[in-house]
């Protein structure tokens, strides 16, 4: 996917005149020493939304008693697509937000070895994979991702979700389907699909003109979305969860008052946990919901498929990445971490 993507003039718009309004709460805090914190969330239908990000903000408030404060908002309602945060971190104009793993791998490369499509059986193996390469690859990133990264954390198994049923792999050949990561453009490109990029706001849409046949995200996104009214069925292609990090921009983390950054840091392995139990939770309740609806369900992956994704992963996605991430370097930091879970090593 493109990530070279530029903010338009409605989301820059929008994003100053929050910043300038989080400026003012920093500026008049500041003798006070509270603080307000700008987050931005992928999408407001996850319990990363309305669980993570809630109990942060009480949990904080509380330990604080009331002097830090999170305002917390999505991606469409900042005209964003999530592209564009590392860069948004950088400048200083959000104070932490949800770095996507797809959304950036453009960008940085490196980021994406644990996102590793047709390699994990199931969310807790991913999850495995995502808190080991925090400590491993990402919190050495972190002047590359925009910030601090506090937490890993998981949305819904990513699922593809169709129009028409895919009874066999070879359907999907000549299909227009969205992605939104360079692996999984990989993985599609091999099983004879095309893919695009679109952002998860035009999803709905694109499906209901036909743009695409089919798109990959989970299934929060799905319920929430009623995408029941415009695809039939959803299938699985052992995609994994999607994923990504808790990031705090540089100058929101030295802005902190020394108190309240002790407060902090003495609740992010409760953060880390609650990021990944949610996960869980969000993606049996929300599948449940979408088939109750109506769509019909290849879930889990048909095991006659398994040889062929797998074979995939290891010889055209894992290599592929490597190629993009600096070669032996990335190689040695998937078989290091990410090998151990899945059971096979990368190539440089």
């Amino acid at each position: 996917m493109s990530h070279a993507r530029k903010l338009n003039r409605r989301s820059v718009l929008g994003i100053s005149a929050g910043a300038v309004a989080a400026a003012a709460v920093h500026t008049s805090a500041s003798a006070q020493t509270a603080v307000t914190w700008k987050c931005v969330a992928n999408t407001r239908l996850s319990r990363q939304f309305t669980v993570k990000w809630k109990w942060l903000a009480e949990e904080m408030g509380e330990r604080t008693k009331g002097r830090m404060k999170f305002d917390v908002v999505s991606f469409p309602e900042l005209g964003m697509t999530g592209t564009e945060l590392i860069r948004v971190l950088n400048a200083g104009i959000l104070d932490a937000g949800e770095v996507v793993t797809g959304y950036v791998s453009g960008e940085v490369p490196m980021i994406e070895g644990a996102q590793m499509v047709g390699v994990y059986r199931d969310i807790d193996e991913a999850r495995k994979a995502y808190e080991a390469w925090l400590p491993a690859v990402v919190e050495p990133l972190s002047n590359r991702i925009g910030g601090v990264p506090l937490s890993s954390f998981g949305f819904t198994s990513q699922y593809l979700w169709t129009k028409q049923p895919i009874n066999d792999l070879s359907d999907l050949k000549g299909k227009k389907i969205r992605i939104f990561a360079k692996a999984q453009s990989d993985y599609f490109t091999a099983l004879g699909a095309s893919t695009v990029s679109i952002p998860l706001a035009e999803l709905y849409s694109a499906l209901e003109r036909g743009v695409i046949d089919g798109c990959i995200t989970g299934a929060e996104v799905a319920a929430g979305a009623k995408y029941h009214e415009v695809v039939g069925y959803v299938t699985d292609l052992l995609m994994g969860p999607g994923a990504g990090y808790t990031v705090v921009s540089q100058k929101a983390w030295r802005g902190l008052p020394p108190d309240i950054k002790k407060e902090f840091e003495a609740i992010i392995p409760q953060l880390r946990k609650i990021s990944w139990d949610t996960t869980k939770q969000d993606d049996q309740e929300n599948l449940d919901i979408v088939k109750s609806r109506g769509i019909k369900a290849t879930i889990p992956v048909k095991p006659d498929w398994l040889p062929q994704l797998k074979k995939i992963a290891q010889d055209v996605v894992v290599p592929e990445w490597v190629k993009r991430s600096g070669g032996a370097n990335a190689a040695k930091a998937f078989n290091d971490t990410v090998a151990p879970i899945v059971g096979f090593e990368a190539k440089a």
